[in-house]
């Protein structure tokens, strides 16, 4: 009986010793590859995640066109003062929709202040009836544009209290008043965009 069992199990014996060595070579280069990644794979990596979570949350919501707004230092003025500017760095759109990421780069703060200083104040800023409601200036002339009936936009704030950017969520083909539920999903997704937006050191 012991002669057919010492073999079997130095077979069993082997056999797992083989498996859990390529297993462990396997988790090693996979952490290596993880470990080496460069400055591009990073960004991608998060870029990817980012704009898979605002097509999954314009789904839910039925938006159709979800964009993040960054903000960024445009150069100086004379003056020396600081070029305050905001550009599209993440958009998705419903099918049928335009996309405005390319051409919507490098706007003046000081253009878009109708929208921005409630935004500052409130964290928020919500609109139904573009064209009924809301203020006079560029931004309500480019919604026009666009074709926006309803607009919501959320500050997007890091952990240091810096305001960095913001969400918007628009409606084209119809008003719409966003229940309470689908707010609170679009605000959970404020929560965990600044983590993906700032510098990683």
């Amino acid at each position: 009986m012991s002669e057919i069992l010492l073999p079997l199990i130095t077979t069993v014996v082997g056999i797992a010793g083989t498996l859990g060595a390529i297993y462990l070579k396997s988790y090693l280069e996979q952490k290596s590859k993880t470990k080496n990644k460069g400055k591009i794979e990073v960004c991608i990596d998060d870029d990817y995640k980012i704009l898979t979570g605002l097509d999954e949350l314009r789904t839910e919501l039925d938006a159709d066109r979800i964009t993040i707004y960054s903000f960024h230092n445009g150069g100086e003025f004379y003056s020396g003062k600081s070029m305050q500017k905001m550009s599209i760095s993440y958009e998705v759109v419903g099918r049928g929709i335009s996309r405005n990421h390319l051409k919507t780069q490098n706007i003046p703060v000081s253009a878009s202040l109708t929208t921005l200083k409630p935004l500052v104040e409130n964290k928020e800023f919500h609109i139904v009836d573009v064209a009924k409601d809301y203020p006079e200036g560029l931004c309500k002339y480019h919604l026009e544009e666009e074709g926006t009936k309803s607009t919501y936009q959320w500050a997007l704030i890091d952990l240091n209290s810096n305001l960095i950017g913001m969400l918007r969520i628009d409606f084209v083909k119809d008003h719409v008043q966003l229940s309470k539920t689908k707010l609170k999903s679009a605000l959970v997704s404020v929560i965990k965009l600044p983590g993906y937006l700032v510098n990683k050191k």
